[in-house]
């Protein structure tokens, strides 16, 4: 796909707003990346995930070096990783079998397959989030201390990380969580961040400056094992990728910059906001695809 100029402005324009998010909530961008590039501009839906997953780099990158990440910080997200690279792949597999299965005929009309699959899950994965985030966005850090998953499911081997929560977690269950996390990258585009941020508060009930900072080191890891899945199925496009690396750096360092500034409550808040809007986007694009 060839991009022109006016179109190459347009998506760094999309990547600075995206490299912003990722900067100030620790996640990759890429759940409103790809519907932006899919939907305002008409960029196919394996390429807007693939160039997603690759871009995110980028920002995720800044967002690290801004945050000076200690060795004490890679803890968790090591124990991670191995579930994650298996979950890209079958995710990334997923899509590809999408993508060959070309349109089907659904109320009469032709509705490429890729397209429908990959927007009902953001419909339902964002709407989800949404509503967990709001009703949480009254709650102080200090009053995640009862959080779903610390100090159960303790299958062993069991770790602590004294550094992230005071508790103790299985590594089976860590490894489990990556892999249901990286099939949904692979098969969304996205580094998992907006997964990861919630699981690590509300799942684990760690203070959400703490859980931002880990959930970035884990968007990296998912964002460089997309690229390579998805590189290898010809879904990225270079020229996309460019523009998005463009607006995405600098957007990622002013998000950076003012999440230290806000607190937690009102970055749960704001996060839950947006999220919101996004499902709503992707739910009258649902509704206009199937009706029209």
């Amino acid at each position: 796909m060839s991009v022109g100029l006016f179109d190459f402005l347009l998506i760094s324009l999309a990547g600075g707003a995206i490299g912003f998010l990722a900067g100030m909530f620790g996640v990759g961008g890429g759940f409103l990346l790809v519907p932006i590039l899919n939907i305002v501009l008409g960029v196919p839906m394996e390429l807007a995930v693939g160039s997603s997953a690759c871009q995110i780099l980028g920002p995720a990158t800044t967002s690290l070096l801004a945050r000076k990440i200690k060795i004490r910080d890679l803890a968790f997200p090591l124990v991670i990783t191995g579930g994650l690279f298996l979950g890209v792949i079958a995710g990334t597999s997923i899509l590809e079998k999408a993508k060959n299965s070309a349109k089907i005929q659904l109320n009469g009309q032709p509705i490429i397959v890729a397209d429908l699959v990959v927007l009902v899950v953001y419909f339902l994965m964002l709407l989800t989030l949404a509503i967990i985030s709001l009703r949480s966005a009254r709650r102080p850090d200090s009053e995640l201390k009862d959080a779903i998953f610390k100090n159960r499911f303790l299958i062993p081997p069991v770790a602590t990380f004294p550094n992230l929560f005071e508790g103790t977690l299985s590594i089976p269950v860590i490894a489990w969580f990556g892999l249901a996390l990286g099939l949904i990258s692979g098969l969304l585009g996205i580094s998992g961040g907006i997964l990861l941020l919630p699981m690590l508060i509300f799942g684990l009930g760690i203070p959400t400056h703490r859980a931002i900072t880990c959930s970035l080191v884990i968007v990296w890891i998912v964002a460089f094992q997309s690229t390579i899945a998805h590189a290898l199925h010809g879904n990225v496009s270079i020229e996309i990728v460019i523009a998005l690396l463009l607006g995405g750096t600098i957007g990622a360092r002013l998000g950076s910059d003012l999440n230290s500034r806000l607190k937690g409550l009102q970055l749960r808040q704001q996060f839950g906001w947006l999220l919101l809007s996004v499902a709503l986007m992707i739910g009258i694009r649902l509704i206009y695809m199937l009706v029209s």
